[in-house]
């Protein structure tokens, strides 16, 4: 049986986002181990051209940013590994007709699963999710009226942000943000 590697990750709270709830993250997460399989190395290179929601992420990436100036705090940059993890949980939601944080029946149902399938080493982690808004403005002005998605938009603990957006087949969008710092020493 092959060892396991593990990476030691600062405990910190995620804060997720639907009612602010805090999820705990684990003091140990697997190091990535081997490569991965062709078709997730396919999936990992999809661009902002292949993605029909590209330009609504991209718009509200920059609302987010906008909200942050606003107060003083230091824009979010853009990290593409946050940006599929968060596709990966929009999608989830969408495949699973669930607006959740956690999906069990998913292949990665929780927030640390998906930073450890994108190979995200994280110090912080957050995540807001929000389904049914028409367009990045209403979204965003949704997540800065709630407590707990504004936290996560104002936090100045995060340094990166990854936005995802998916169509569920009955047309209903999907949205997911996360949040980020990475882990800088082990």
């Amino acid at each position: 049986m092959k060892a396991m590697r593990f990476a030691k990750v600062l405990v910190f709270p995620v804060v997720s986002s639907l009612l602010g709830c805090l999820v705990p993250v684990p003091v140990e997460v697997p190091a990535p181990s081997s490569p991965r399989p062709r078709a997730e190395r396919a999936e990992r290179r999809e661009t902002v051209s292949e993605n029909p929601y590209g330009t609504m992420e991209s718009r509200i990436f920059a609302l987010v940013n906008a909200e942050r100036k606003k107060r003083g705090l230091k824009a979010l940059a853009s990290n593409p590994r946050l940006d599929q993890a968060a596709r990966l949980h929009a999608r989830n939601m969408a495949t699973y007709k669930k607006m959740a944080h956690v999906i069990p029946e998913s292949r990665f149902p929780t927030l640390s699963h998906r930073a450890q399938h994108v190979s995200y080493p994280y110090s912080m982690i957050a995540e807001n999710i929000a389904l049914g808004y028409p367009d990045a403005e209403s979204v965003v002005q949704g997540w800065m009226e709630s407590p707990g998605h504004r936290r996560n938009i104002l936090s100045p603990d995060v340094s990166e942000l990854g936005t995802g957006v998916v169509s569920s087949t009955s047309g209903g969008l999907y949205f997911c943000q996360v949040f980020g710092r990475q882990l800088t020493t082990i």
